[in-house]
């Protein structure tokens, strides 16, 4: 009894933490806008985000799921613009739900509706973000050769990505009476050739925080791969294709997202944050799990002091 009520304890804390750390992120910010329309909206999105993770990680990675949801709820939302609703949320949860499908097509079971849905969802979000679409042929290379009939799924994977532009010139026709076939392949391929690489004027906590969470994500790399052998098969592959999906969106952060005008860790983080829980979790000792998070918390901590007192 005393047990529970220590967890229940401990998980009330880690609520008003995170409360806290949602909070100082609000207030952090220039132009805040509405709370009920921008701030609370955007809260609820990385939120939701870590419903695919927690389901992710309890289903495929050894470990307390919990841990990846706490990774993606603060590492996520470490950049203040991450508490300002916007269309970029809607990218990051419609990423959240196709890299579940695609888990689980890749490591759990090979059904097409799961491939529907990956390429469902990643169509729309590519719709918000053409610069997504340079992920595709990843997600295609990493995943086809699970599946039983490849025509099938080639064919699932074309109708996903055709769905969401098609809907958009019909909604369009059916608003306007113009079909903008014309001005939609010239400006997605201008979207997709924009390249936006970070801001030099970052402060000294937000370097230390990205620096450390690199090194962080780097180690737990290193330190998993030579432990492959000890996971189950589901785990083994959704582990790979995590370790894949993380240096690609993480070299597609650094050079489609215009950081920190964007919120960058909500995408970067979605496959990054259960490799970080099965790290801290499985891979090194309870002393050194405790040494590195307090690292990483202390750092959250000072860049949140940062944006008050301008280091």
């Amino acid at each position: 009894m005393r047990d529970k009520f220590s967890d229940i304890l401990v998980f009330l804390a880690i609520l008003l933490v995170l409360a806290a750390y949602f909070a100082t992120g609000w207030m952090a910010l220039p132009e805040k806008g509405t709370l009920l329309t921008s701030g609370l909206p955007a809260m609820s999105v990385i939120l939701l985000c870590c419903v695919p993770l927690y389901f992710i990680h309890q289903w495929m990675l050894p470990g307390i799921s919990f841990v990846t949801v706490l990774f993606y709820a603060f590492l996520a939302a470490a950049n203040p613009t991450a508490f300002r609703l916007s269309p970029f949320h809607g990218v990051a949860l419609l990423l959240a739900v196709s890299l579940y499908c695609y888990l689980c097509f890749s490591a759990l079971r090979p059904a097409l509706k799961y491939v529907a849905g990956m390429w469902l969802t990643f169509g729309i979000a590519v719709q918000l973000l053409p610069s997504l679409l340079w992920l595709a042929p990843v997600l295609l290379l990493s995943s086809i050769g699970k599946a039983m009939d490849k025509a099938k799924y080639c064919f699932t994977a074309l109708l996903g990505l055709l769905v969401p532009p098609f809907a958009w010139m019909a909604i369009r026709y059916l608003s306007s009476g113009i079909v903008p076939v014309g001005d939609y392949f010239p400006r997605l391929w201008s979207e997709m050739t924009a390249l936006h690489l970070p801001s030099p004027n970052l402060s000294a906590a937000t370097l230390c925080r990205i620096g450390f969470t690199a090194i962080m994500v780097i180690t737990a790399i290193l330190r998993i791969m030579p432990r492959l052998s000890r996971y189950k098969t589901a785990q083994y592959r959704a582990i790979l294709r995590l370790i894949l999906m993380t240096l690609c969106l993480s070299a597609y952060g650094f050079l489609f997202l215009n950081y920190p005008a964007l919120p960058a860790g909500l995408l970067v983080m979605l496959p990054a944050a259960p490799l970080l829980g099965v790290f801290i979790i499985d891979t090194i000792s309870r002393k050194g799990a405790g040494t590195w998070l307090v690292i990483l918390f202390l750092l959250l901590a000072a860049e949140r002091i940062s944006l008050f007192v301008n280091l």
